[in-house]
């Protein structure tokens, strides 16, 4: 039997691989790369299976609560003072396959240069620490609109972005993750309320974080002015729960809340 499953692993090409998968062989570089697509996006399958009787029972559910608000037979009675916002119609969950299992779709690294309103020329600083974060050169980007009271008009550089996908993603992930999160002092890991509901997740972080990049410590001091940075990880998820359950699985940690314990538990 053990021979059996090392010609089934030596059959997939792929070294460390599982014997049945439902994902193609990927010839990824990057370890968070490989990690997802040799085991990570199988487990997310398994674990976001749910029973076609039970997925039955659950749509009809929905049916009869959407039918029923519709013909209002609500136990509430709106407000007429008030007027009723027509909420965003948000996507439908697909049905669990290995198509349908969340993706990282792309990663944009974001810097907001405040210094550039007086003197464009500190936004070179931003420029330059993107590239050397992330080996890619940045973009800038300019105002769409006049503000008086921030002195700022329409087409200013302000901001600088790069945006990363495919293996440079994965790597930059992987770097974020396993180097630069661990060096950061008391820091328990992302809300677990974080999100916009659709499954992207944004990370903000201060000036002395960028410091931490292992490409940066050599020419930290060669930068004037050093600013804050944000990470948008933007996901195929349709729910925040998915994105949190990719996330969680490529290692980005996660921060539970926890109740204070009450003076009868504290003593025992």
């Amino acid at each position: 039997m053990l021979q059996a499953l090392g010609r089934r692993f030596a059959a997939t090409g792929v070294p460390g691989s599982r014997a049945f998968t439902a994902s193609a062989a990927h010839e990824y570089q990057s370890r968070l790369g490989q990690h997802y697509h040799n085991t990570l996006r199988d487990d997310i399958m398994i674990l976001q299976y749910t029973p076609p009787a039970m997925r039955a029972k659950q749509e009809e559910m929905n049916a009869e609560r959407s039918k029923a608000s519709k013909e209002g037979a609500t136990d509430w009675e709106p407000n007429p003072n008030r007027m009723q916002k027509s909420k965003p119609v948000r996507p439908k969950v697909p049905v669990c396959s290995a198509q349908g299992t969340p993706f990282v779709k792309k990663v944009t690294v974001h810097i907001r240069c405040r210094e550039a309103l007086q003197n464009k020329n500190h936004l070179l600083s931003s420029l330059m620490a993107l590239q050397v974060i992330t080996g890619h050169r940045a973009q800038l980007i300019r105002s769409r609109s006049d503000v008086a009271t921030w002195k700022l008009r329409k087409g200013m550089p302000i901001a600088a972005k790069v945006e990363l996908d495919g293996d440079d993603m994965f790597e930059f992930l992987d770097k974020l993750i396993e180097v630069v999160l661990p060096r950061m002092k008391e820091y328990s890991g992302m809300r677990m309320s974080s999100g916009d509901g659709n499954g992207n997740f944004t990370l903000g972080f201060d000036s002395s974080v960028i410091g931490l990049f292992p490409e940066m410590e050599m020419v930290y001091d060669m930068f004037p002015l050093i600013t804050g940075f944000s990470v948008n990880i933007n996901t195929t998820a349709v729910r925040n729960r998915d994105g949190r359950l990719l996330l969680s699985g490529l290692g980005l940690p996660f921060m539970h809340m926890r109740k204070p314990l009450t003076d009868e538990l504290a003593l025992d």
